[in-house]
Parts: structure tokens; C-alpha cells; sequence
């Protein structure tokens, strides 16, 4: 399954130490899965891989989860992002609630986070009711 360029930070590290032991860069890029391009430009420090939106989503979700669509201003494009954690194996789920919540209907978690998903979507339906009990109110009194 490919990786992406989400695993090169991790990769960075084993091919500069591999770099230091004397082994050939096109054994090393063969070693670690990645194109000749890449490892030559780590070693040669030309560039060096960025974290990447993908992992900043996953990690962001791991930390502060579970969040609702509304708190990814950082991520605009959050639902691309989810698949492709998915399809990558990256333990991302999401759930989802009716669309009449706006960004507030889709949920991403993670695995042990379920307990606190739970205790945020019956926490946002009281607030939604309480609201619109609020806003029926002020209707009657005008009408």
C-alpha cells in the first residue's frame, strides 16, 4: 500500500543515518521505498520533508479529538483528508449526524475516543434544542 509522502519524515531520519553507515543511495532509496529524487535530496540536504497537512490532521484529531468539521478552519479540505487517512490505514473515523447541524453534523475521531464523542454530540443536541426552544419563545412574543 503507498505510503505518500506523509511517511517521509519518519523515513528522513533512517536514510540519513543509512547515509552516515556508507551505504549507496540508490540501496538506501530501494531499503526505505522511496524514489532515487527524494533520498538524493535528503542526503545531499537539499530538502528536507515537511510534515505535511495529512499527518497535522491525523495528529490534530489524535490530541485534541474528537472535532467537529466546524473547529477545522486549518483544514479546509478535512473530508479529502479523512479518505485518504482511511484508505491509508491511519485509524481516522468519522461519524455523522443529521445535515440540518451544518459543520457541526460530521464528527472525526479516532479509536478510544468514542466515550468522548458520545458526551459532545449530547452535549451539542441539548444546546441545539435549548436553542430553538429559545428562538420558538421569542417568536410567540412577537407573534
Amino acid at each position: 500500500m503507498r505510503q505518500g509522502r506523509q511517511a517521509y519524515p519518519a523515513l528522513y531520519e533512517k536514510a540519513v543515518s543509512l547515509a552516515a553507515q556508507g551505504i549507496a543511495i540508490k540501496d538506501i532509496a530501494a531499503q526505505l521505498g522511496v524514489s532515487y529524487s527524494a533520498c538524493y535530496h535528503w542526503i545531499r540536504g537539499l530538502r528536507k520533508p515537511d510534515d505535511g497537512n495529512l499527518n497535522s490532521f491525523v495528529d490534530e484529531i489524535r490530541q485534541k479529538g474528537p472535532l467537529h468539521a466546524a473547529s477545522m478552519e486549518k483544514f479546509p479540505k478535512h473530508n479529502e483528508l479523512f479518505l485518504t487517512a482511511s484508505r491509508r490505514g491511519m485509524g481516522i473515523r468519522r461519524y455523522m449526524l443529521p445535515k440540518k447541524l451544518g459543520d457541526y453534523s460530521t464528527w472525526y475521531f479516532v479509536s478510544g475516543q468514542e466515550d468522548k464523542l458520545k458526551e459532545c454530540v449530547l452535549e451539542l443536541v441539548k444546546k441545539y434544542k435549548e436553542l430553538k426552544q429559545e428562538l420558538l419563545g421569542r417568536l410567540l412574543e412577537f407573534g
